[in-house]
């Protein structure tokens, strides 16, 4: 199914320039590229503590007035 959208002229400009960047075939194949990269994170926050135990690293979660 083909469908048309409308976007500025310096978005069709950005646009040609991502494709011969990444060089890719179509803007189809290009907004594809774009969209797997933008769901994927960045970087994994695994083991972003280190080697702490829980008991620490939930020490301070929440304070003793909170609790019922």
């Amino acid at each position: 199914m083909t469908t048309t959208i409308q976007v500025n002229d310096d978005t069709v400009m950005f646009l040609k320039s991502l494709r011969e960047q990444f060089n890719q075939p179509s803007y189809d194949a290009l907004l594809k590229l774009l969209m797997k990269k933008a769901m994927r994170p960045e970087k994994s926050m695994y083991g972003a503590y280190g080697k702490m135990s829980m008991k620490n690293i939930l020490k301070d979660l929440r304070d003793k007035n909170d609790r019922y």
